[in-house]
């Protein structure tokens, strides 16, 4: 009977991935024929990929959860051309879209099918265009040909969450859940579809953390060579995760004393955001490397877009105030708005950000805060440091980074721990989690006033 209904379930699933497959010849057909090589091309690197990565009962799900993202990818294509038609497919002009039309002048090879206002970007030298380039060393003369194989990276994150969750928990139920919540996360669709490196970044962390979590060291450090390669940032995220399995220093000893050890590391990281990390972003400038943007990026592009928001505030305070509620601000952002349209044009990017993640946060973090007290109240090891690990790479974004977008690199760890909360909690943890997510609900219904 149960071997029926695996056969059931591989029979079903392939009529899926047969179905999304055609579905997405057809429409690349209409919008742009010249770019089937491109999807075939795809194809065969995402398979390829999946002999080195995958176990082989995973194949047909994640091929599906591909042809899922590209058909998601062609559609959010076509409504942006019909919306922006002068944007060539891409996301749209400053406050309204992203860097893909900057990316894609970089690589594209036919000048007219880049967007005309992003044409000062033709042969940018930038880390992630030559990344592009390796990715697809073909001519590129429409931006289909390079947004499907970009899809590349995000198609494997589903199943990297799915091991990692089964790595801390060994419970196959939560990481299912893990699995589905983490590939349909509106922050990562909505900086993962079209051409950006948000995708490849929460890709390489999870890849680097289940690897990390398995004392795969060669596989973690690949990771963390090619994350680092594509963004600095994410890469000190990724390094800094091991500091935290060193166990004999951090989790010996009464849980008084741990929790003092985490204080102390706290302190050290303030003392270094606020004092060290000026001489540090200094250096790294002078030898030509560029990380994260700090206080320029406060008073240039969050003081010129809204000099009002809580984001602006937040970052114009003394650092002990600034490092504690960053923290916060960066926890439970994105913030829910209804602002459909931006600068007059209708924005699906924001609307999935800004509108739809929030909302589901009131369910998700119901879940996230049971899984983080339950695991701490039954002092399971391996979560308790995976929750640090969390913990501290929120820290470091909400005080390098200072962009809501870079949150994407972490969800699939933020989904572990919802997936947890849903399986495993008592009468406490739930009774203090609804108390968290509704006093979060009045936040989101404050920041609409």
């Amino acid at each position: 009977m149960r071997l029926t209904l695996l056969n059931s379930r591989k029979y079903y699933l392939l009529f899926l991935a047969g179905a999304f497959t055609i579905l997405n010849i057809f429409l690349i057909l209409v919008l742009n024929f010249h770019s089937l090589f491109s999807y075939a091309y795809t194809i065969l690197a995402f398979t390829i990929l999946q002999y080195l990565i995958v176990e082989k009962e995973f194949f047909i799900r994640n091929y599906l959860v591909l042809q899922l993202y590209v058909l998601l990818a062609l559609l959010l294509y076509q409504a942006q051309l019909i919306i922006m038609p002068d944007w060539k497919g891409f996301s749209g002009m400053y406050k309204v879209g992203t860097d893909d039309s900057s990316f894609y002048a970089g690589v594209a090879d036919d000048i007219s099918s880049i967007p005309t206002i992003a044409r000062g970007y033709i042969g940018m030298d930038y880390k992630y265009v030559n990344f592009l380039k390796l990715l697809y060393p073909f001519k590129i003369n429409h931006p289909l040909t390079i947004i499907v194989p970009n899809l590349i990276g995000i198609g494997f994150i589903p199943y990297l969450t799915y091991k990692t969750s089964y790595s801390l928990t060994g419970d196959h139920k939560t990481s299912k859940i893990a699995f589905i919540l983490v590939m349909i996360c509106p922050v990562i669709l909505s900086n993962g579809l079209i051409l950006m490196r948000d995708g490849w970044t929460a890709f390489l962390i999870i890849a680097g953390i289940y690897y990390l979590l398995e004392k795969r060291i060669l596989q973690y450090i690949i990771a963390l060579l090619l994350l680092s390669y594509l963004r600095l940032g994410s890469g000190i995220l990724l390094a800094i995760a091991p500091l935290f399995y060193l166990k004999q220093f951090f989790f010996s000893g009464s849980l008084l004393q741990q929790v003092l050890k985490i204080l102390a590391a706290v302190v050290v990281v303030t003392a270094f955001f606020s004092f060290g990390l000026p001489l540090l972003l200094e250096f790294m400038e002078s030898k030509g490397v560029s990380g994260f943007a700090r206080q320029e990026f406060v008073e240039t592009f969050i003081k010129r877009t809204d000099s009002d928001s809580v984001i602006y505030a937040i970052y114009t305070k003394p650092a002990y105030l600034q490092v504690p509620l960053g923290f916060l601000f960066f926890l439970f952002a994105p913030f829910l708005t209804f602002q459909f349209y931006t600068e007059g044009v209708f924005n699906i990017r924001n609307i999935m950000f800004t509108t739809i993640m929030p909302i589901l946060s009131l369910v998700y973090f119901r879940y996230f805060f049971s899984g983080v007290l339950y695991s701490l109240k039954k002092k399971e090891p391996s979560l308790k440091r995976f929750i640090f690990v969390l913990f501290f790479m929120i820290l470091i974004i909400s005080q390098l980074s200072i962009q809501p977008r870079h949150k994407t690199s972490i969800m699939p760890l933020f989904y572990i721990l919802v997936a947890f909360g849903v399986n495993y909690n008592d009468k406490l943890s739930r009774q203090l989690s609804l108390s968290f997510a509704i006093l979060l609900g009045l936040i989101q219904v404050y920041t609409l006033i």
